[in-house]
C-alpha cells in the first residue's frame, strides 16, 4: 500500500470568517483519517481508551497550496514518514488534493504516545507497535531516534 486516503466533503460548518476552510478542520480530518487506519487494524480509539494511552502532536507544519471552497469533495492520503525502534515517536504526512488531484493543502506532524496519568511518553504496546509498521511508509521514511524517557 502507498497511500491510504479518504474522502472528505467540505462543510459550511468548516469554514472560517474569511470564506476559507479552518485549519483546524485540516488537522481534525487527518487525525480523524488516521484513527481510521488504526481502527480498521484491529485498533480502534477505544482501545487507546482502554490502555490509558494516546498519541500527542508534538508538531504539526501547513502548507496553503490552493483554495478548497465550501460544497468541494477532497481526499486525504496518510503515510508515515518516521518511526522510532520501539514506537514512541511518529511523524506523518498528509496530502489534501482536490478533486482534479492537484495538492491543497500538505501537513505534516510529529507526535508521541503518552501515559494519560503521568503524562509522559511510553513506547507502545507490541499490538498497537504492530499496526504502526502496517502503516504505509513515503518514500523519504526514516528511523527516529528513541525519546531519553520512555516508560
Amino acid at each position: 500500500m502507498n497511500e491510504y486516503s479518504k474522502t472528505y466533503e467540505i462543510r459550511f460548518s468548516d469554514i472560517d470568517a474569511n470564506r476559507h476552510v479552518n485549519h483546524a478542520v485540516y488537522v481534525d480530518a487527518a487525525g480523524d483519517l488516521r484513527y481510521r487506519f488504526f481502527a480498521e487494524h484491529g485498533f480502534p480509539p477505544e482501545r487507546f481508551h482502554q490502555l490509558g494511552i494516546s498519541p500527542v502532536y508534538t508538531a504539526i507544519t501547513t502548507q496553503f497550496l490552493r483554495e478548497v471552497q465550501m460544497g468541494e469533495t477532497v481526499t486525504i492520503t496518510f503515510t508515515i514518514t518516521g518511526l522510532s525502534p520501539q514506537g514512541s515517536r511518529w511523524k506523518v504526512h498528509h496530502d489534501v488534493l482536490k478533486s482534479n488531484g492537484k495538492k491543497a493543502v500538505v501537513i505534516d506532524v510529529e507526535g508521541l504516545i503518552i501515559d494519560l496519568t503521568s503524562c509522559r511518553a511510553v513506547a507502545p504496546i507490541p499490538e498497537l507497535l504492530e499496526v504502526f509498521h502496517l502503516c504505509p511508509r513515503a518514500q523519504n521514511f526514516e528511523v527516529m531516534p528513541e525519546m531519553r524517557r520512555v516508560k
